[in-house]
C-alpha cells in the first residue's frame, strides 16, 4: 500500500468510533502540553535565563495578546499567499493528472518526476523564483505552488488510476471520456484529492513563512520574524511563531471540515 493509499484508507475510520474517542486521546496531550509549558516557565525563572536567549511562556503570551491585532493581520496576509499558491498548484496538478489519466507510461513518468521534486529542498528554489517574479509576494506564491503541486499530482493520480465495477459499466454503455470523468473518475478521486489537501495546505504555510523570511511583502509573518530577529526582539519572534502555529492548525481544521462536507456521501463518512 502506498503512502497515498494509506492516507485515504485512514479516512475510512468508523464514524461511530470517532464519536466515542477515549478521554485520554484529548486529556493526555493536554497534560503533556501543560507540563511542558510549566517546566519551561520554571526553568527560565529558576535559572534566570535572559530574555534574549529564551523568554518565558508568560512573557510570550503577554506579547502575543499585546500585538494580537498586528499578528492577525500578518497571518491573514500569509494565509492569502499560501492559499493562492495552493490553488494554483492544485489546479495545475489535478488538471495534469486528469490529462495523462489512461496513458500509463506518461503517468508513471510524471509520478517519478513528482517524487523527485518532493525530495528537493523547495526553499532552495527561491532565488530562481525571484529571477522570474522579483522579490515580491508573487515569488512566494510561486514557491508554494511548486511545493504543493507534486503532492497534489501524486494523490490525484492515484485517485484517477483507481478501478471498480463501475468501469465495466461505463464501457458497456460506451460512455465518452467526459461522461466517465464527471460521473465516475472525479467522484472516485475526490477522497484522494482531499487527503492531498490535508497534507499540502499546512505545508503551504511553512513554505510561505520561510519564503517570506527571504523576501516579498513586508506585512507577513515571515517578514515580521526576519525584522524582529534582526533587532534581537526575541519575545516578538516567539509571539509570531505562536501565531504561525495557530494559523497552521486553523487551516488544517478548515480543510478537514471541507473534507467532511464534500465527502459526506462517501462510505467512509457514513454512520454505521
Amino acid at each position: 500500500m502506498t503512502t497515498e493509499d494509506a492516507a485515504v484508507a485512514g479516512d475510512a475510520t468508523d464514524k461511530k468510533g470517532q464519536k466515542n474517542l477515549p478521554l485520554g486521546v484529548v486529556l493526555t496531550p493536554t497534560l503533556f502540553f501543560v507540563a511542558f509549558i510549566t517546566i519551561w516557565e520554571l526553568v527560565v525563572r529558576i535559572r534566570d535565563i535572559q530574555v534574549l536567549l529564551l523568554p518565558a511562556p508568560s512573557a510570550i503570551w503577554a506579547m502575543f495578546l499585546e500585538d494580537f491585532g498586528l499578528l492577525v493581520e500578518l497571518a491573514v496576509n500569509t494565509g492569502i499567499e499560501a492559499g493562492k499558491g495552493v490553488l494554483i498548484g492544485s489546479l495545475i496538478a489535478i488538471g495534469l493528472a486528469g490529462l495523462v489519466h489512461g496513458i500509463s507510461w506518461l503517468n508513471q513518468g510524471l509520478l517519478s518526476y513528482s517524487s523527485t521534486i518532493k525530495a528537493l529542498p523547495t526553499v532552495a528554489l527561491y532565488p530562481i523564483m525571484t529571477v522570474f517574479f522579483g522579490v515580491t509576494s508573487k515569488a512566494v506564491v510561486a514557491m508554494v505552488a511548486v511545493g504543493v503541486a507534486p503532492i497534489m499530482f501524486t494523490f490525484a493520480s492515484r485517485g484517477f488510476s483507481g478501478t471498480s465495477e463501475h468501469d465495466e459499466l461505463m464501457r458497456s454503455i460506451s460512455a465518452n471520456w467526459r461522461t466517465r470523468m464527471t460521473a465516475l473518475v472525479l467522484p472516485r478521486s475526490l477522497p484522494y484529492v482531499m487527503a492531498g489537501l490535508r497534507t499540502a495546505v499546512p505545508l503551504s504555510i511553512i513554505i510561505s513563512i520561510i519564503s517570506e523570511y527571504f523576501g516579498g511583502s513586508v506585512s507577513t509573518l515571515g517578514a515580521y520574524i526576519r525584522r524582529e530577529s534582526t533587532l534581537l526582539h526575541t519575545v516578538q519572534v516567539w509571539s509570531a511563531i505562536v501565531m504561525a502555529c495557530i494559523l497552521g492548525v486553523l487551516v488544517f481544521v478548515a480543510v478537514s471540515l471541507l473534507d467532511r462536507y464534500f465527502l459526506r456521501w462517501h462510505s467512509s463518512r457514513r454512520e454505521i
